[in-house]
């Protein structure tokens, strides 16, 4: 057990220590305005240029989109023809860190084979991980999504999450990596017996849960309640994951199989972490997708 965790603290280390930008001298709240921007510049970009240029001016160099697991975002779209694929979507929800240079964003998408079409394709949420870049610029360094039925009605207007200025954690960024660590530890450890207790236990006040097929279940209760149809019982890897220079805002992805089931589902799984203002690590996103059957 000790190995097992040495070997996971020095995992860690690496991926979250290596990849942490520096802190801005632009405040939270200009950050994140800067940030949301971004986001629509990247979707008139896909309007006035083609989504396949869209994505390749704003994704980072090492990008990860999901195709359906986690490929280089700029490799993958790069492979991909010009169609003339109509998509539309805009963020509904963004956070971002006390550092200023790292955050996400969240939204409705639809999209239709071109703009002369009438009738959209299909329906879905995208979320998107933002990283400020050393020229100042904001780049996508990660982009997933699921597809959900038709929404009915006009989307919310957008909400920005803001750090609160005075809080009652004092601990350093370097003290707050460990915590981190711990916690998705114990994440991983309980959802191998029970995922929905995992949820419930280290899940925020205003988590948003993210499955295919379903609009995404925002606050707990509703998280709770999208799980009910789940089985108990979900291993999970982790892949990979960053953390903002102000050890506040992280996310990591990997892959999970729920073997409990009577024909097991294997897929990848997201996660956004946020510390509260207490220092507590608290789960604000939750994605999971199933991989598609394998072909007889």
């Amino acid at each position: 057990m000790q190995t097992r965790r040495s070997s996971l603290t020095l995992f860690l280390c690496l991926v979250f220590g290596s990849g942490a930008a520096r802190a801005t001298d632009s405040s939270p709240a200009e950050a994140a305005r800067a940030m949301v921007e971004s986001e629509r510049k990247f979707y008139q970009t896909g309007q006035d240029k083609g989504t396949r240029a869209a994505f390749l001016a704003f994704l980072a160099d090492d990008a990860i989109v999901f195709r359906p697991g986690p490929v280089n975002g700029q490799e993958a779209w790069g492979k991909r023809p010009e169609t003339g694929l109509d998509l539309i979507w805009e963020p509904m929800f963004a956070a971002i860190s006390r550092s200023g240079n790292f955050g996400y964003t969240t939204g409705p998408a639809k999209w239709k084979a071109n703009k002369k079409d009438e009738k959209f394709l299909g329906y879905g949420q995208f979320v998107s991980i933002w990283k400020k870049q050393k020229d100042g610029s904001w780049k996508v360094a990660l982009d997933l999504g699921i597809e959900n039925p038709d929404p009915a009605g006009k989307p919310e207007a957008l909400r920005i999450a803001i750090p609160e200025k005075e809080i009652a954690d004092k601990s350093s960024p370097a003290a707050r990596r460990p915590t981190l660590q711990d916690a998705q530890t114990a994440f991983v450890a309980l959802a191998k017996l029970d995922f929905t207790k995992a949820f419930r236990e280290a899940a925020s006040d205003g988590v948003r849960l993210y499955r295919d097929g379903s609009f995404p279940a925002i606050g707990r209760d509703a998280g709770m309640h999208l799980l009910e149809p789940e089985q108990a019982g979900v291993t999970m890897q982790i892949m990979k994951g960053d953390i903002s220079s102000s050890a506040d805002l992280a996310y990591h992805y990997g892959t999970y199989s729920d073997t409990q089931t009577q024909a097991a589902k294997t897929g990848h799984f997201f996660q956004i972490w946020q510390t509260d203002a207490a220092g507590a690590w608290k789960l604000v996103l939750d994605w999971q997708q199933a991989l598609p059957p394998a072909k007889p």
